[in-house]
């Protein structure tokens, strides 16, 4: 493994776990402090700018961004970041008018018609929170400017601001939906501004000279086929969302609680990692045997990480939920920690499948082989639709982490026989390094579900803590101990680092 890669990898997981935890407390406050009414409401408003969030921010502008403009001198890139910077602030505009002129009938398409969530409060939170939408846009420029440049310090702990500021605004208003919706306006406001001085630092703003610039024509290009994925993918969030509101009271909160959960083992374990390989595998794109070679490093350390976690998960939901959720829970709010459990522990089997395919889809994108990826992630996302719609009436929430599941493993076969003839990649090497590392994480992850279960804890949330604790503390001693024995190269990397 690149020690540049490792490096800068590491740098993106810390700050990812700083992000990710700062998004736990949060969503852990929101039930401590808001009922169930409001919080069912606050979710269903923050998905309407989560329509457009992962098109004009993070995933499609990042991975369109980053090769064209590495690709660029560095003032022609700084110009044609401000071409980009000038039409992003213009289309945000023309959205928000359309957003909160539509809000009714955006709200009305992610509810049922006998939906117990108040949908006049949702109305009301979608107007104050669409603004959020112009921010984290232009925050996720940065973010592309500043990973591009390999300085992935700010682009990786920018999102702690956010958190930060929404956790102080619910702490001081307490039980206001309408606050709770402005703080994360103001969040996603900060999450850009602490990007600012790296970007000084580094030269690197954007040089404002017009809407237009020679290669923006090719970002909005590459951008186009992540437009289509996305939204697939936000078609299949809509459906979730409606398919959610006929269900129990909680249930829309408690998939949102699940899916931060998986987020949270994604974002740390896959697609930090991931991107900072997807920068350097952007500098390969010429060198096939250094490409495969940095490819198949990237592949191996995201196993190695994703399917110990993903077990943990699977095996200590129980205390992990509750340890996060069940400190003292406003009205209603019960019931949602019960159906979180259900949601977090059939996911914690996906987390292997779907962190290796967020990097094994990213060379056809390097190679502009746009058609190939398109064409697969459609498949998935209708297919995951089609298990949502046929599981969600009988096995409600639970029966659509499961789809989720099953869908992340199919994605994961399709895209190793891919990769073979494109790339030589070599899905038999795979498959024997994958054995290895869960021959050796699956003991690991049920000695701590079996310590958990048959020894005698406190109650309440002492107990919760310590079980995550203790167990996560032993599966991951065992899981060490098995990793050496079984001579998985990344476990004597991690031992020989540990002992310097």
């Amino acid at each position: 493994m690149p020690r540049s890669s490792a490096r800068h990898a590491l740098t993106l997981m810390i700050g990812t776990l700083a992000s990710r935890i700062s998004g736990l407390v949060r969503a852990s406050l929101l039930l401590q402090l808001f009922p169930q009414a409001a919080t069912d409401a606050f979710n269903v408003a923050w998905k309407v700018p989560n329509l457009f969030r992962e098109l004009l921010a993070e995933g499609a502008l990042t991975n369109s961004f980053i090769p064209i403009y590495k690709a660029l001198p560095r003032e022609e890139g700084r110009r044609l970041a401000g071409a980009l910077f000038a039409a992003l602030a213009l289309l945000n505009a023309l959205l928000l008018g359309l957003a909160i002129w539509t809000a009714p009938w955006l709200v009305g398409l992610l509810l049922q018609p006998d939906s117990v969530v108040d949908f006049e409060l949702a109305v009301q939170l979608t107007r104050i929170i669409f603004p959020v939408l112009a921010a984290i846009s232009l925050s996720a420029l940065a973010m592309g400017i500043l990973n591009a440049e390999e300085r992935f310090f700010a682009p990786a702990w920018a999102p702690v601001a956010l958190n930060l500021v929404v956790i102080a605004v619910m702490l001081l208003y307490p039980g206001q939906a309408p606050m709770l919706a402005l703080g994360v306006v103001l969040g996603g406001v900060a999450q850009l501004l602490v990007q600012l001085p790296a970007l000084l630092r580094g030269r690197l703003l954007p040089v404002l000279s017009g809407l237009w610039h020679p290669s923006l024509g090719l970002v909005l290009l590459l951008m186009a086929p992540f437009a289509l994925t996305t939204g697939a993918r936000q078609v299949l969030n809509l459906l979730a969302t409606n398919l959610l509101s006929g269900l129990p009271g909680g249930s829309i909160t408690a998939f949102e609680n699940a899916n931060l959960l998986f987020s949270l083992a994604l974002g740390l374990f896959s697609i930090s990692p991931a991107l900072a390989y997807y920068s350097r595998l952007s500098g390969e794109a010429n060198a096939p045997e250094r490409f495969l070679a940095t490819l198949t490093s990237g592949v191996r350390l995201i196993t190695f990480l994703t399917v110990p976690a993903g077990l943990l998960m699977f095996f200590l939901a129980v205390p992990a939920v509750n340890a996060i959720w069940n400190l003292s829970p406003a009205a209603g709010q019960e019931q949602t920690i019960l159906f979180t459990i259900w949601a977090v522990a059939p996911l914690g089997l996906a987390v292997f499948p779907w962190g290796v395919n967020n990097l094994l889809l990213r060379p056809f994108y390097i190679r502009q082989q746009v058609r190939t990826p398109i064409v697969i992630s459609l498949s998935f996302v209708a297919l995951n639709g089609l298990l949502f719609v046929l599981l969600a009436p009988r096995y409600g929430l639970t029966g659509m982490a499961w789809a989720s599941v099953a869908v992340g493993w199919l994605q994961l076969l399709v895209l190793l026989y891919r990769l073979r003839h494109a790339e030589g990649f070599s899905p038999l090497a795979f498959a024997a390094h994958a054995g290895r590392v869960w021959a050796a994480a699956l003991p690991a992850a049920g000695a701590a579900w079996a310590l958990v279960a048959w020894l005698p804890w406190p109650v309440g949330w002492l107990g919760w803590a310590m079980q995550v604790g203790v167990g996560g503390i032993v599966a991951g001693l065992i899981f060490a101990g098995l990793a050496l024995a079984l001579k998985i190269p990344e476990m004597a990397v991690s031992a020989r680092l540990w002992r310097r």
